[in-house]
C-alpha cells in the first residue's frame, strides 16, 4: 500500500467511527488535507509582512503600516490559479478553508449566535512553492479581546485546531498578553508552536525580556537560547542581505514541519476518539466501536506498525 492509500484510508474509519458527531466535534480536519499554520501574536509585530515575504509577494488583501492592519481572520490557500478573495464558486480552493466555517460552529454555539461572528476571509494566492500549505493570518491580539468571547473564542478555537502556529514576536510590541498567552499552556514549543523574534537586531536583542514574556506560554522552566531561538532581521537597507538569508531559512522550517504536523494528527485522533468512545450509539455503534478500538490501539499508536488484514487485499474495508 502507498502511503497516500493508507492515509485514505485510515481518514475513512476516523470518519466512520466519528460519523454520529457534530463537524466540530468530528474535527474532520485532524484527518488529512493540506498542512494548516497560523501566525499570531501581539498587534503589529510583523505576521502579515513575513507571510508576505514567505509567499515571495503580498497576499491580495494584505496591508502593511505601523497601526493594526489585520482587523480579520485570513485564509490563505496558496497553489492556486489565481491570487484574489476566493470566488464564491471556487469550491476547490474554499473546501481548504473549512476549518474557519468549524471555528465558527463552536463560536455560535460558546457565544450565541446574536453577539455576531468573526471578520473572516478566504484568500488564494498563485505561490505554488507552499501548495502544499494553507496559512491563516490571524488578526494582532489586543487587551480587549480577552473579554470580547467572538474573538477570544476564534483565537482559542483556530490555535487548537490548525496543525502548528508561529507566534511573531518583537521587542517593539514585547509584552505578550496574559490571555493571550493562556491559549498556549498546554502546547509544546517545537512540535505545536515556535517563536519568531521578529524585527531582530544585535544592538537590540533582549532574550532576557523575550523569556520573562515566554514563561507566560510554558511551565516557566525552559529557557529560550538565543541560538535556538527563530530570528528575523529588520528589512533595512542594512540588513537587508540578512533578511533575505533569514526568511530563506524560515522556508526550509515551515516545509520540514511535514512529518510533526502528519505525527501530531495521529494524536489529536487519538484524543479525540478516546474523548468520545462512550457516546457513540445507534444501530452501527458496534461495528463504530471496534473501529474505534482499532484506531486507538493500533492504526494511531505512532509505535506500532500498523497491521495489514489479509482482506485488505481485495480492497475491503470491514
Amino acid at each position: 500500500q502507498s502511503s497516500s492509500s493508507s492515509s485514505s484510508l485510515l481518514c475513512c474509519r476516523y470518519n466512520y467511527a466519528m460519523s454520529d458527531f457534530e463537524p466540530h466535534q468530528m474535527n474532520r480536519n485532524y484527518c488529512s488535507g493540506r498542512v494548516r499554520i497560523a501566525f499570531a501574536g501581539s498587534w503589529s509585530t510583523g505576521k502579515t509582512y513575513l507571510l508576505s515575504a514567505l509567499l515571495g509577494r503580498q497576499y491580495s488583501t494584505a496591508q502593511s503600516a505601523p497601526a493594526p492592519t489585520t482587523d480579520k481572520f485570513v485564509c490563505v490557500a496558496a497553489g492556486s490559479p489565481y491570487s484574489d478573495p476566493i470566488r464564491s464558486d471556487d469550491y476547490e480552493r474554499r473546501r481548504h478553508c473549512e476549518i474557519m466555517e468549524h471555528v465558527n460552529d463552536v463560536v455560535r454555539k460558546e457565544c450565541g449566535g446574536k453577539k455576531g461572528m468573526a471578520n473572516v476571509l478566504d484568500v488564494a494566492d498563485d505561490n505554488v512553492e507552499f501548495g502544499d500549505f494553507v496559512f491563516f493570518d490571524m488578526p494582532g491580539w489586543q487587551t480587549e479581546y480577552g473579554s470580547d468571547c467572538v474573538y477570544r473564542t476564534f483565537f482559542h478555537q483556530l490555535i487548537d485546531k490548525v496543525d502548528y502556529t508561529y507566534v511573531v514576536w518583537d521587542v517593539n510590541h514585547g509584552k505578550i498578553e496574559d490571555d493571550f498567552a493562556n491559549f498556549f499552556q498546554n502546547k509544546a514549543r517545537g512540535t505545536n508552536y515556535e517563536l519568531i523574534y521578529n524585527r531582530y537586531t544585535r544592538d537590540t536583542v533582549d532574550m532576557s525580556f523575550l523569556n520573562q514574556q515566554y514563561a507566560k506560554m510554558s511551565t516557566g522552566q525552559e529557557i529560550l537560547s538565543e541560538m535556538y531561538t527563530t530570528k528575523v532581521h529588520e528589512n533595512n537597507t542594512a540588513l537587508e542581505e540578512q533578511f533575505h538569508e533569514d526568511v530563506l531559512r524560515l522556508r526550509s522550517k515551515i516545509k520540514s514541519v511535514n512529518q510533526t504536523v502528519h505525527d501530531n494528527r495521529k494524536k489529536m485522533m487519538k484524543e479525540n476518539l478516546i474523548l468520545h468512545r462512550d457516546k457513540m450509539s445507534g444501530l452501527n455503534a458496534l461495528r463504530r466501536l471496534k473501529i474505534c478500538d482499532r484506531l486507538i490501539n493500533e492504526d494511531l499508536n505512532l509505535h506500532v506498525r500498523p497491521r495489514t488484514y489479509h482482506w485488505q487485499r481485495w480492497g475491503l474495508e470491514l
